[in-house]
């Protein structure tokens, strides 16, 4: 995860991987990676682009592409505690179940974060992609975490992330709840 934050432009990307078995039984495996790009044009009004990309083997989703411009705005932001919303049009592409589709959907997001102090954080965010001519197909991505610094270097995450897919592929679950703790490394 990087972020880089100025008076006119925010830049965040990110990158993360899971893998996970009990009894010998693959349970979890994906790939996700983002970039987002947001334009201040006040302090608290802005216009972003955001490009996201996952594979879940175990959801059968060989790829999703979603990209979405759209407009966001800070309803508080300070130097210990953000809320933002964000919305705009969103197209995907993917390949799931063996299907390939695209579609166009609505992007409806919002992300909370407080800083506890100078070693911790704790954060939220829900994320909900309905496909515009067809309402059944929506996805709705909810995650929420506490991160604590062990050193000036690691620190120890702890997130519970949600994915709902109203239409998942053939035999899948629509629920994908995990439970995640990770070590992060400040560069």
């Amino acid at each position: 995860l990087s972020n880089r934050k100025g008076d006119e432009n925010e830049w965040s990307l990110g990158a993360d991987a899971t893998y996970g078995e009990n009894d010998d039984v693959k349970n979890n495996e994906t790939l996700h990676g983002f970039a987002q790009y947001n334009r201040l044009f006040s302090d608290r009004f802005f216009a972003y682009g955001r490009l996201d990309a996952l594979h879940d083997d175990v959801a059968d989703v060989e790829y999703r592409f979603t990209l979405s411009p759209g407009a966001g705005y800070y309803f508080l932001k300070d130097e210990r505690m953000f809320l933002s919303g964000e919305v705009g049009p969103g197209f995907v592409y993917e390949k799931q179940g063996g299907d390939e589709q695209t579609y166009i959907t609505l992007r409806l997001a919002e992300k909370f974060e407080y800083k506890l102090n100078d070693r911790a954080r704790i954060w939220q965010s829900l994320e909900i992609l309905p496909q515009v001519d067809d309402w059944n197909n929506t996805i709705f991505i909810g995650e929420i975490g506490v991160e604590t610094a062990l050193t000036e270097k690691f620190s120890i995450r702890t997130y519970l992330q949600n994915t709902y897919d109203n239409e998942p592929a053939a035999g899948r679950k629509k629920n994908d709840l995990k439970l995640v703790t990770a070590l992060a490394y400040k560069f």
